[in-house]
């Protein structure tokens, strides 16, 4: 199964790099270093973020099939896990399919 989603996360400044590069980043949503942002895995998407390969690191969004235990809104954990709201969970399910089988 093929993930909708990807967790990406800048790993390197975006300090000293071209302007093209530094822009394609912000639109992205990747302004600070290892805040994840959220981006679909499409091709036009994809093709981004091969761009931008050397300050990033991707991995897939996986969405948990149980709420946060100790929460009671959405949280996303640094290793790329989303813990939706319990009344989010089933709709979230539905869209974006059970990714649940490949956490670690």
């Amino acid at each position: 199964m093929t993930n909708k989603l990807w967790c990406v996360k800048l790993i390197k400044p975006l300090k000293g790099n071209r302007l093209p590069i530094q822009e394609l980043c912000t639109e992205l949503g990747l302004t600070v270093q290892y805040k994840p942002a959220i981006v679909p895995n499409t091709s036009h998407f994809n093709s981004q973020l091969h761009k931008i390969k050397n300050l990033i690191h991707v991995q897939p969004l996986v969405i948990a099939p149980n709420p946060y235990p100790y929460a009671d809104h959405p949280f996303l954990a640094p290793n790329g896990v989303f813990y939706p709201s319990a009344d989010k969970l089933e709709t979230i399910n539905q869209k974006y399919g059970n990714t649940s089988g490949v956490i670690d």
